[in-house]
């Protein structure tokens, strides 16, 4: 019980991040969260010679003025997913630009052939060896992008890509993702010529000219997703202040289909769950402005305290039901099947999966509940999965012992901590 202050978003400020640095003036960002994901990305930064600096506790100045080199220096850039947002600003300043492939064994990026299909439509010289993505722009033009299939990051790198090229380019299928909304907004601010024509198509004209700017962070839908479910599992009373409505109408739509209590109150949320049965539910995670895969977890999570048989279908991709390993260790009854086996068509998004030589992916999660968690030992080795861990382990009969727990903290801001002042009953072991 009590209430908790949303930090901002994460997937937001990691593509802020690079954008600042087409300006040589000062960007300053307000509602900054204070991860490991955001002090990485301004390592990066640095490495190059950006201007990267926090005045107070989340505000954060970032200058290209002195941005001296246009290759990233593997050892530094190879850690962060996020590296190859730098390529269009890069490009913008020298011409050319060496990027550093991402390089971690424990996090399986998304398919690159949207950002090199891109780069090539744009008119780049694209060459790529084990370590590097080399591009050039002697000659770009300004194109026509469609995704087949909407995707975050990669509308994140066209736009990134295409903000300086002259000349009109139009991305379709574009990400409807309110962060996506942050970027363009960041850059309308500091001068650049775009917008969103269309739910999914965005209009840019080129420009040579970046000023700086102040902007404030979207809330952390994720964050909003999380605290909400902890009410639900625990049967709080949680209220959620700074949350941006539009960004998680899906969500609290399931909330009340499957029955539990809210009510929004300008940007506050409040949650709450005494005694009532949770209804049963199917839940399709598809990309905004649909369920999307950040609340996946959560969702099915939230499911084996429903009473009867629900399906969660992840539409996007193939293999992020890893944690039900642990959940079903706890007590939980949740089967990972091919749609086909619960009568739902199979939907691939993502284009590096072959389904001609795999077959029907297992994307659905099929839950029997309610189920009595218990307590267990839990190693969190994946940031994206740790909070659904904690939180069972919140809901569970008995002591829990997690290992990793600091992976959760690259990815919400004070995370334990915010636990804790909502009345959590957790213990650190030192040593």
């Amino acid at each position: 019980m009590g209430s908790v202050v949303v930090s901002g978003s994460k997937n937001s400020v990691l593509k802020l991040i690079p954008a600042a640095m087409f300006s040589n003036e000062d960007v300053v960002l307000s509602n900054v969260p204070r991860i490991k994901s955001v002090f990485d990305d301004l390592e990066v930064i640095k490495s190059i010679g950006g201007k990267a600096d926090w005045v107070g506790q989340n505000t954060l100045i970032l200058n290209g003025s002195q941005v001296n080199s246009y290759e990233v220096p593997q050892e530094i850039g190879s850690k962060c997913r996020t590296t190859i947002l730098l390529a269009g600003p890069l490009l913008f300043r020298f011409g050319k630009t060496f990027i550093p492939k991402y390089k971690q064994a424990s996090f399986q990026s998304g398919p690159i052939n949207r950002f090199l299909d891109t780069w090539k439509t744009l008119g780049f010289t694209v060459e790529e060896d084990e370590n590097y993505y080399r591009l050039s722009s002697d000659n770009p033009t300004n194109a026509n992008i469609t995704f087949r299939t909407s995707s975050h990051m990669a509308t994140d790198n066209s736009i990134l890509s295409s903000v300086f090229v002259p000349g009109e380019t139009i991305i379709s299928n574009a990400s409807e993702e309110c962060e996506i909304d942050d970027l363009v907004g960041l850059l309308k601010a500091m001068g650049a010529n775009i917008d969103r024509i269309e739910p999914r198509k965005l209009r840019l004209v080129g420009g040579s000219m970046f000023k700086g700017a102040k902007f404030e962070v979207c809330p952390d839908k994720s964050e909003v997703a999380t605290f909400a479910a902890a009410a639900v599992v625990t049967r709080g009373n949680i209220s959620l202040k700074g949350v941006k409505k539009d960004a998680v109408v899906q969500f609290i739509n399931f909330l009340n289909k499957i029955g539990v209590k809210f009510e929004f109150s300008k940007d506050e949320l409040r949650v709450w769950r005494h005694n009532e049965e949770l209804q049963p539910s199917q839940v399709e995670v598809s990309a905004t402005p649909g369920f999307v895969p950040d609340w996946q977890s959560i969702a099915t999570l939230v499911l084996t305290q429903a009473v009867g048989e629900s399906t969660v279908h992840d539409t996007v991709y193939t293999d992020r039901f890893g944690y039900t390993v642990d959940l079903n260790r706890m007590g939980a009854k949740i089967e990972v099947v091919t749609p086909g086996e619960v009568g739902l068509v199979p939907v691939i998004s993502d284009d590096s999966y072959d389904f001609e030589k795999n077959g029907p992916p297992k994307t659905v999660a099929k839950i029997i509940g309610p189920s009595k968690l218990r307590g267990e030992r839990l190693t969190i080795s994946d940031f994206r999965y740790g909070a659904v861990l904690i939180l069972a382990a919140l809901c569970a009969e008995g002591k829990s012992e997690i290992i990793g727990v600091e992976h959760v903290e690259e990815y919400f801001e004070s995370f334990m901590n915010k636990l804790k002042a909502l009345g959590a009953k957790i213990w650190e072991q030192q040593g």
